[in-house]
């Protein structure tokens, strides 16, 4: 499963991925991603067939509902919660990667072939 980690979520997590053998790719190392409206990056990670990881639930769910409605699939949904990845907290970057890491192996083979999934991640068990 390749995966796109959305705006607010830091570059460092995806090099991270990408060094335990991941393909993931941050918004904010792809120029052309940048400030793209939430539908548009919904479209290209689509293209791509890249899971979106975002904590923006609000709009992203609205354009899975209105997509799905109209016969537009996208490639996944994983949403992230604030309360359980705090990007203000020290250990942000390595929680989101334990998270993304333990979910990867466990669910990607289910999910790949899945269309327009939606997944609520929680924290890595410890």
């Amino acid at each position: 499963m390749k995966l796109l980690l959305d705006e607010m979520h830091a570059p460092a997590v995806a090099v991270e991925l990408r060094r335990l053998g991941y393909d993931v790719v941050a918004v904010k190392e792809r120029s052309e991603l940048v400030g793209l409206a939430d539908s548009d990056l919904l479209r290209a990670a689509a293209a791509d067939r890249r899971a979106i990881v975002t904590e923006n639930v609000k709009d992203f769910a609205a354009l899975h509902q209105s997509g799905t409605a109209s016969g537009q699939p996208h490639a996944g949904l994983l949403f992230t919660h604030p309360r359980r990845f705090p990007r203000g907290a020290g250990d942000h970057v390595q929680t989101l990667v334990s998270a993304l890491a333990e979910f990867l192996p466990e669910q990607a083979a289910v999910l790949d072939d899945a269309e327009s999934f939606i997944w609520w991640l929680d924290r890595a068990r410890q």
